[in-house]
């Protein structure tokens, strides 16, 4: 009788144990596709165990429920404190909800059981960087120097040696990156970003353009490509890359007021004129140089009375604006037909700008030494 008893019991227990199985067998496959609010209806139903909260814990992480899924990886670490992985996933998430200082001493306790672990010197750079701490950096170093493929290290050491101006760690910690891995668009940028800070600028538009060229370029990349293509006389793409810019912020004068200078060069007055209106309109400093650019498309459509009153007004702006200055003498040469009063605006431009630049001072003492012997010989 006993021995059929214990029979009865040792399959009730196989039968509860297979059932519970089956169940989370089905929990695990909804966790596996997705169905996260599911899958935790079907584990809180089961024995509560490590193995139960730490799926829950992961579902509503997935969820983006931080709070419950911190509590349930805390239900697990009451019962078992040293559950490496468990203390992985908890102190990432306490990172992500903002509680440094616990994700800290989280990596802290985990860094001492494996000190040649690279990530946990990675998380504890994150959590030090957040909080502020000064020495933050050398914990991506030691992540770093463990594992030269550790490619998330690699972003922030660069990162930093650009923003220190520390170029030759950041050159040979690039070189790592791109050995690693030559389509990075990462370290690709922060190669441009390189060249680009030691004014390299034929070399910072060359790494720019890939970043262009695999459609990964942001409205800073379009900004700093296009003021490279016009640093090394490339106009038809500084305006290109500025275009691209401008859709990306519609507003920014800063941009306008660039296409402005470029469109004029190129000798494309309307688009000159259109940009420098609206850089104009949408700024709130200084646009002098908006209001030149629109004086130079009038005075070479000879609307000298149009251009005399904007170079005017870009010096009312920037009176200390010497070309600005010369224009207006040079308008008035052509406006005015009386040799004195043409006199009167060179030699005010002389008179406002004692120290002005050898060639400008050479274009006005010439006209004014012209100017001075048509007034002597002309007849009374």
């Amino acid at each position: 009788m006993n021995k059929i008893i214990s029979l009865c019991i040792f399959f009730a227990i196989i039968t509860k144990v297979e059932a519970q199985s089956s169940t989370l067998a089905v929990a695990d496959s909804l966790y596996q596709f997705g169905n996260y609010s599911k899958a935790i209806k079907i584990y809180q139903k089961q024995e509560s165990s490590a193995y139960t909260n730490t799926q829950i814990a992961k579902a509503y992480k997935a969820l983006g429920n931080s709070k419950k899924a911190i509590e349930s990886y805390e239900k697990v670490l009451k019962v078992d404190a040293e559950n490496v992985l468990v203390l992985y996933d908890y102190g990432r998430l306490l990172f992500t909800a903002g509680k440094l200082n616990k994700s800290l001493t989280i990596f802290e306790k985990l860094k001492a059981k494996d000190t040649l672990n690279p990530n946990f010197y990675y998380q504890i750079g994150l959590a030090s960087e957040a909080f502020g701490k000064e020495n933050y950096i050398t914990s991506y170093e030691a992540a770093f120097k463990l594992d030269p493929q550790h490619q998330k290290s690699i972003y922030k050491l660069i990162k930093n040696y650009i923003e220190t101006k520390n170029f030759d760690k950041a050159t040979k910690t690039i070189e790592v990156g791109l050995s690693n891995n030559s389509e990075d668009v990462k370290i690709i940028g922060f190669k441009a970003q390189l060249f680009y800070a030691n004014q390299e600028y034929r070399n910072a538009l060359v790494w720019f353009e890939k970043l262009i060229q695999r459609k990964k370029a942001t409205q800073y990349v379009y900004e700093k490509a296009a003021f490279a293509a016009y640093r090394v006389r490339r106009i038809l793409k500084a305006i290109e890359y500025y275009e691209e810019a401008l859709k990306r912020d519609r507003g920014n004068y800063f941009y306008h007021s660039q296409l402005a200078k470029l469109y004029y060069q190129d000798g494309i007055a309307d688009k000159a004129e259109h940009h420098a209106s609206q850089a104009i309109v949408g700024k709130m400093t200084d646009p002098s140089g908006d209001y030149y650019i629109l004086g130079m498309v009038h005075f070479d459509r000879k609307e000298h009375r149009k251009a005399m009153k904007l170079f005017n007004m870009a010096l009312e702006e920037n009176p200390d604006y010497e070309l600005a200055q010369l224009r207006l003498a040079q308008v008035a040469d052509n406006y005015y037909s009386d040799p004195k009063e043409k006199l009167k605006m060179y030699e005010r431009f002389l008179g406002k700008f004692p120290k002005a630049k050898i060639e400008m001072k050479k274009i006005v003492n010439t006209r004014i030494r012209e100017l001075k012997e048509e007034i002597h010989l002309k007849p009374e």
